[in-house]
């Protein structure tokens, strides 16, 4: 699903974000990337959507070499993942149902079909009651439930999400990573990163740990894959 293969990848301004990095993530699995701000996490996530390219190494995603990937081809390539921000990134002028739609009227799906998988995607977050409203008169659980009705809507193979719960409570965090294993428990990769251990500890899920750009440690090294 993922391979890092000695990649490093270097700003200008900034110098190397991530260096020397490998590590291999095999089928649908629900991982854990942690680390402290600044440790490259948020690169990482870029380099697996395409959003920013490898300085050097390779990244393989969904048998995509992303290094040989042209910029024609990136959009259907992302068409495989869900991508989840701490920010929500919605469209305040646009209604629930508009938003969560937006990457099916982008991939130019029928209209029918749109109107089935919105709902489906909604009903999935709890806020099928919520489709007309627009996302300013919604709490922040519930913008973070928007997105990820968004970013699940397409039934994409790989689940990508950045600190997803970093502006939520306890109980609202929970509830959003139990939706996370939800999906992962019906066959959709999760990759998250996040700097909540209690988390991990919780749902017991294996985990990549970034320091200064550099894998130190993961907690099945003696395997090939997770």
């Amino acid at each position: 699903m993922i391979t890092f293969h000695n990649v490093f990848k270097r700003y200008e301004a900034s110098g190397d974000a991530l260096r020397n990095v490998s590590f291999h993530i095999e089928g649908s699995q629900f991982v854990f990337l942690i680390g402290h701000s600044g440790a490259g996490k948020s690169t990482l996530l870029k380099l697996v959507s395409a959003i920013e390219k490898p300085t050097r190494g390779q990244v393989i995603v969904n048998s995509h070499n992303l290094n040989k990937l042209g910029n024609r081809r990136i959009p259907e390539f992302r068409r495989g993942l869900g991508i989840i921000f701490q920010d929500h990134k919605l469209l305040h002028d646009r209604t629930v149902f508009d938003n969560v739609a937006l990457p099916l009227i982008v991939a130019g799906t029928p209209h029918q079909e749109i109107q089935k998988r919105v709902r489906a995607a909604l009903d999935k977050v709890s806020l099928a009651h919520k489709e007309k409203v627009y996302p300013i008169t919604l709490s922040g659980g519930e913008q973070q439930r928007v997105g990820i009705a968004r970013a699940v809507v397409n039934r994409p193979a790989l689940l990508l999400a950045d600190e997803p719960t970093g502006n939520l409570d306890p109980d609202l965090s929970d509830e959003i990573m139990d939706l996370f294993a939800e999906f992962n428990h019906h066959g959709m990769a999760v990759l998250i990163a996040t700097h909540d251990l209690r988390h991990i500890h919780r749902l017991e899920k294996p985990v990549l740990e970034l320091e200064k750009g550099e894998m130190v440690w993961d907690d099945d090294e003696d395997e090939d894959s997770y």
